[in-house]
């Protein structure tokens, strides 16, 4: 009984529920690096591939705009109150009234979408860069597409609905099914049927993102049904809470369509297209173990402590989650880019994934890694925003954040600009709002920046960096004599030279890690400190 209790409490308890958002996201990450090393090699940067990458930009735009995560962070604390005020009879008939709406909204979408599929396929990638042959086969998959915002919707209400009652593993799991699905296509159906085994894997992986949470929601007690909602005013709120909300994570995705959009102006377009989404998935890895989930684990704090006027508290709150993403994004940014031709090569390189892939994929991950810090430390500012019921805020800076992408990737284009220029207008302009970003919290948390744990973590982190990347460039050049591969013109043969690969990149990332934490740690680091304080008490306990 004891043990019963304790795991009862246990399961309740924040720091577990935290544990397993944390433990979600790692898992979604690795499944989706698996994912994309079975895409590498059964397609490279082919057209059809590229066709597949630019199919998914205006379904994912559709999936954003009608429920994403705006809707989750509107639609739960309104079901909690609910829930805990009249009931959970009445919280399902107000989650059922959200369902006939979103349902309704994206099935219209949908149909609009479907009906104006080639005119828009032409306007995003028209140009040199994919031929009339390429832009009807993404217009075919972009329709098949459609499918899945359908159901991811579902999912998304399913992980609100669970989440808002502290039920977190199941909704945990739901995007590496999705992942499953996909390398379940590419493996099983992909050799007979081409791209459209994987993308029909897509549609697969997006069903089982919905099917693995639904056994969590009967457990709820979920009473579901058609209903419009009339009178609810719970309607009314989730709506005007929502609206700033999508316009705001909208504007991220429509940062990454116009990249794609410019990208497909470019001759060789669609090969060069295909490399750059490999390097934004590359550069999405540290972002999403490190930034997402620290972010997404101190949202609902930052929200209490808002709503109890605990600002000086809340204010210490961010400065903490800031420095450690600082901490943990920075020495990542440097390793992408010293080590970004061993990486994709230990990565990518196998299959169909050949020379030219490699280079079309190395020059805009270099870029897009000088967006790393920014692109996470903007994660914990907007989370704080929305925090303090300021939603206005990222939203206008969101769509700044566009507009500057969209005028330097066409400056950089009329400048005789490539694929890394354009993956480097979408770092700059990020940067740019990661500052105001900055700027404009101090205006709502006077001091907020006049902290000297923070000067000093940053600067630390910062120099720690700085010879991180130096000790680790100079141990690359002095070691391409004996493995060229090293180098973007080596010679690699990936199951000849894969073991020493592996090898050399374990030996210099653990004597790169135990550098950046030492020196960091003798600079100031409180964060370094830590790690390593942790590491003596481990050390101590095994003796």
């Amino acid at each position: 009984m004891q043990l019963a209790s304790f795991l009862r409490r246990l399961r309740l308890s924040p720091f577990f529920n935290s544990l397993i958002v944390m433990g979600g996201y790692i898992l979604s990450r690795v499944t989706g690096l698996v994912r994309d090393v079975i895409l590498a090699a059964q397609f490279g940067t082919s057209p059809d591939f590229a066709a597949y990458r630019a199919a998914f930009k205006v379904p994912d735009l559709l999936y954003i705009v009608i429920i994403g995560g705006a809707l989750g962070s509107t639609f739960i604390p309104v079901f909690i109150e609910v829930w805990d005020r009249d009931g959970s009879e009445r919280a399902w008939r107000m989650a059922s009234a959200v369902l006939t709406w979103v349902l309704g909204l994206l099935a219209l979408a949908s149909g609009l979408l479907w009906v104006l599929a080639p005119l828009l396929i032409g306007w995003f990638f028209g140009g040199q860069g994919f031929s009339p042959t390429g832009r009807e086969l993404i217009t075919d998959l972009t329709r098949l597409f459609l499918l899945s915002p359908l159901l991811l919707g579902l999912g998304g209400l399913a992980m609100a609905a669970l989440n808002a009652r502290d039920r977190f593993t199941l909704p945990a799991m739901a995007p590496s099914v999705y992942n499953l699905g996909i390398i379940a296509g590419t493996l099983v159906l992909a050799p007979r049927l081409g791209i459209w085994g994987t993308a029909w894997g897509v549609i697969v992986g997006a069903l089982g993102y919905l099917l693995v949470q639904i056994p969590g929601l009967f457990r709820l007690g979920m009473r579901l049904r058609l209903t419009m909602g009339r009178g609810m005013a719970e309607l009314r709120t989730i709506a005007s809470q929502m609206a700033p909300r999508v316009v705001g994570q909208s504007a991220a995705q429509l940062s990454i369509l116009v990249t794609a959009a410019l990208t497909a102006r470019l001759a060789l377009g669609d090969e060069k297209l295909a490399g750059l989404d490999y390097a934004y998935q590359l550069m999405l890895l540290p972002y999403g173990i490190f930034a997402l989930s620290l972010s997404t684990v101190a949202f609902p704090l930052l929200a209490r402590l808002f709503a109890d006027r605990q600002l000086d508290e809340l204010a210490d709150r961010v400065r903490q989650t800031l420095r450690m993403i600082l901490f943990l994004t920075l020495p990542a940014t440097v390793m992408l880019m010293v080590l970004a031709v061993p990486l994709v090569r230990l990565v990518l390189q196998r299959g169909e994934f050949d020379q030219v892939s490699l280079t079309f994929t190395v020059m805009p991950l270099l870029a897009y890694a000088t967006a790393l810090p920014a692109f996470a430390a903007s994660e914990i500012l907007i989370r704080t925003f929305y925090a303090m019921q300021q939603t206005l805020v990222p939203v206008l800076v969101g769509l700044l954040q566009v507009g500057l992408n969209l005028g330097l990737g066409i400056l950089a284009l009329n400048m005789g600009g490539n694929v890394g220029t354009l993956a480097l207008a979408f770092s700059v302009a990020n940067n740019i709002e990661m500052l105001l970003l900055l700027i404009l919290l101090q205006r709502l948390l006077p001091g907020i920046w006049r902290d000297g744990a923070l000067r000093r973590s940053v600067l630390a982190s910062g120099l720690a960096t700085v010879v991180l990347g130096g000790m680790v460039w100079t141990v690359r050049q002095m070691s391409l004599a004996t493995l060229p591969f090293l180098a973007l013109d080596g010679l690699y043969a990936w199951r000849a030279d894969m073991l020493a690969l592996v090898a050399w990149l374990v030996a210099v990332g653990m004597v790169a890690l135990a550098l950046y934490v030492t020196l960091a740690a003798f600079l100031g680091s409180g964060e370094a400190r830590i790690v390593l304080s942790r590491l003596r008490h481990l050390a101590a306990r095994e003796r």
